[in-house]
């Protein structure tokens, strides 16, 4: 059940929210394995973000949360994808893309009134 935060400093567009969702979930599948019916995506919009003490025009924060590991091989292919999706599709530069990636263990997970 991961989770993928995007956080933004511009408010996007509906279309642009379904595409950058989209674009999200095939990757975590190609990626990481995780289907998409139980992938949560949330945008956070027009947030101020700074980097280097400036503001940042264009620029995004992604957070990744999953339940489970992933190979150093697959961080890699997760933070490349990212730049890339957030290149492509909103002209962010790369190096103003930050990502974290959060594991856990199922018991730190809650759901449905129980957990992983």
């Amino acid at each position: 059940m991961p989770i993928i935060n995007s956080i933004t400093k511009e408010k996007l567009s509906d279309n642009m929210r379904e595409t950058l969702k989209k674009e999200f979930a095939s990757m975590m599948q190609d990626v990481a394995g995780k289907s998409e019916s139980w992938l949560m995506v949330r945008f956070t919009e027009g947030d101020d973000i700074y980097f280097h003490g400036e503001p940042l025009d264009k620029g995004a924060i992604v957070e990744i949360q999953l339940i489970g590991r992933l190979s150093k091989d697959q961080k890699e292919r997760l933070s490349a994808s990212i730049c890339d999706i957030l290149n492509k599709n909103l002209n962010y530069p790369k190096n103003s893309i930050y990502i974290v990636i959060q594991e856990f263990s199922g018991e730190n997970w809650g759901y449905n009134g129980s957990t992983f």
